[in-house]
């Protein structure tokens, strides 16, 4: 095997010949799959079958015949100091290298490409072949020939496994943890790698998508450089932009490559338009938004309700220079910044403070001060097929059934529902129930205050919110939280310091969007199982460590049909909504885009997510009509 890791260390010279052979020979003795015998596909579908056939052209949503040209300007929240996205610690990286959003990395490719208009579809990027074995026991990629790095060095196999070792040894816990399925992995072939599964992750159907969505690094440059550590300096890529300047945590510019190797591929066609991209960082909503109709930025999802009903009601709306639009996208919507718990403190692990909690939160009240913006949330996957709805199914009590000991009996005997009384502010019932519970668990009221009848704890509640738009929400629910007798306080931190008080686990209530896709195997995971609240940079903000939630993610994990998939999801949507472990609050199911009107697209129906930065292109036409009413 490490003679198969190590026989190639750059392009086919007269030598290699004779250790190809040699390696073919190991190959056959040993009883591997050989290169050769490996069928390959274009693409890849999460227990489904690709929409697109192998000759497609380009993507539905994108315009092969789109000009290249013109720039967009996009505003980003909070700062940025590193451009490695696998240092551990993260730092905060920069707008456009995203590690767990391929799609929103600019400089790397990577060996597939998912597509937007399908659930859970991935096809050949850097790969031009897929393949997964009958049995689950491997997952094997084939390279393209003619992929290059910016410096003009060719994209190699050695790169993509060097990439690979990286991934699953020192890279931070969100990058290594999708990958821990992965047994080994090995050259097997002048462009070809295979990746050998665990025998007991042989079922998981998103693993061909979890591995090549990862991107990949050039080995050259990382291999003289400490890639554990944070770094400004720009990295070499092989993607459709590279960094053209920047000023630390203030701004980030992006330029076309007009050479990028990849730009006739069927999954980049029409995508990628503009000569430059540029992200300049705010430090709230309210100042993203007078940027926008400054005309310092040219694009802004809107998010707060008031701004979207009031703040773009100005002459350029009117002349046709301006233009609001939801974007056409249908997924599953999740929870829009729920409140959830710092489950390692003693009060928080009683199911009955929880519920207490949750009973006296109203988000239909809020969200009618919000002008009807939102919706009150139902499901960790609001608005799909995932939500879990009604009593469980044979399918769902199947996977329930086994740990029905561990779980809240209502999961069983009553549907989900929001709390009652909903769209008042405060409802005199649901108070009395709280402090009923809130007594059952040993908390008492004295001179008006909360405090535990044995610790003489009082029960103060410290609310850590990453805007000040979030924070000022919070404050209806903090009335009703002193109705209570419980003192609380809401803080909107810097950023940078938001981030570390969640990871360090510095606060009582934080709150923190869920937003799944229709595959959030590793969302589900990474967020909600007990092995990644130990770890010391993971997405288990909550150190949830609950055993009859391990068993549903590995359920979810190995469902062998799409049936099943959503059985497994519902089952835990369940438990997870009648432990209280978040309170739901809100869900924001429509994206709301404020843009100058210098763009155009393709109307080509709903798509997974918003594709405006990568599908869009400038439009000259439209752009002098906004020059002009500007007065330039």
């Amino acid at each position: 095997r490490t003679n198969m890791v190590d026989w190639q260390t750059g392009p086919l010279g007269r030598g290699d010949l004779g250790r190809l052979t040699l390696l073919y020979a190991v190959c056959l003795i040993a009883g591997f799959t050989l290169a050769s015998e490996i069928e390959y596909q274009h693409g890849y579908a999460f227990l489904s079958t690709p929409k697109y056939p192998a000759n497609f052209e380009h993507f539905d949503y994108a315009n092969p015949e789109a000009p290249k040209g013109g720039r967009m300007r996009i505003p980003a929240m909070g700062s940025w100091d590193n451009f490695n996205p696998l240092s551990v610690p993260g730092g905060q990286m920069v707008a456009g290298l995203s590690v767990e959003a391929p799609h929103w990395n600019l400089l790397h490719d990577a060996l597939v490409s998912q597509a937007a208009d399908e659930p859970s579809t991935i096809y050949g990027r850097l790969a031009e072949g897929i393949a997964v074995a009958s049995d689950g026991s491997w997952i094997a990629f084939k390279l393209r020939k003619n992929a290059r790095w910016h410096d003009d060095k060719p994209i190699t196999i050695d790169d993509v496994h060097f990439s690979y070792t990286i991934f699953t040894t020192v890279a931070s816990p969100t990058v290594a943890t999708p990958l821990e399925p992965i047994e080994s992995f090995e050259i097997i072939g002048p462009w070809e790698i295979r990746f050998n599964i665990r025998e007991s992750d042989r079922g998981d159907p998103l693993l061909p998508l979890r591995i090549g969505s990862k991107p990949i690094l050039a080995k050259h440059y990382w291999e003289s450089r400490d890639i554990t550590k944070t770094t400004v300096d720009p990295p070499v890529g092989s993607g459709p932009y590279r960094i053209k300047d920047f000023r630390i945590g203030r701004s980030i510019r992006w330029e076309r490559v007009d050479n990028y190797w990849g730009k006739d591929l069927p999954v980049m066609r029409g995508r990628y338009n503009f000569d430059e991209l540029k992200w300049d960082y705010f430090r709230d909503d309210q100042v993203q938004t007078e940027a926008l109709k400054g005309d310092v930025i040219d694009v802004h999802e809107e998010n707060l309700p008031r701004l979207w009903e009031t703040a773009y009601k100005f002459p350029p709306s009117e002349a046709g220079a301006f233009r609001k639009q939801w974007l056409p996208v249908e997924k599953p919507w999740g929870l829009w910044w729920p409140i959830f718990w710092n489950l390692d403190q003693p009060r928080f692990q009683d199911v009955r403070v929880r519920e207490a909690l949750w009973l006296v939160s109203d988000f239909p009240y809020l969200n009618w001060v919000n002008y009807d913006f939102y919706h009150t949330a139902e499901s960790f996957f609001h608005g799909s097929e995932l939500a879990s709805r009604g009593l469980p199914d044979e399918r769902e009590l199947a996977y329930l059934e086994p740990i029905r000991a561990l779980v809240p009996a209502r999961v069983f005997s009553e549907p989900y529902r929001p709390p009652p009384n909903g769209g008042q502010g405060w409802h005199r019932e649901n108070l009395i129930k709280a402090s009923a519970l809130l007594k059952e668990a040993g908390w008492v009221m004295e001179n008006g205050k909360l405090v535990h009848g044995q610790t003489r704890e009082p029960f103060h509640v410290r609310l850590v919110a990453v805007s000040p738009a979030l924070a000022s929400s919070f404050i209806p629910y903090m009335r009703n939280l002193d109705r209570l007798g419980i003192t609380s306080t809401a803080k909107s931190p810097e950023i940078s310091n938001w981030l570390f008080r969640m990871r360090s686990g510095d606060f009582d209530g934080g709150a923190i969007w869920f937003l799944p896709d229709y595959t959030p195997t590793h969302l589900i995971s990474n967020n909600f199982s007990s092995a990644t609240a130990e770890h010391e940079y993971g997405n288990n903000w909550s150190n949830m460590r609950d055993p009859a939630i391990d068993h549903l993610i590995e359920c979810i994990k190995s469902a062998t049909t799409y049936t099943d998939y959503v059985a497994a999801i519902r089952a835990f949507d369940r438990v997870m909504l009648w432990n209280f472990y978040f309170v739901p609050g809100m869900t924001k199911t429509r994206i709301g885009l404020a843009h100058w009107n210098r763009f155009n697209w393709v109307e080509a129906g709903n798509l997974t997510r918003p594709a405006h930065v990568q599908t869009w292109w400038f439009d000259q036409e439209r752009a002098s009509a906004v020059d002009k009413f500007q007065g330039k």
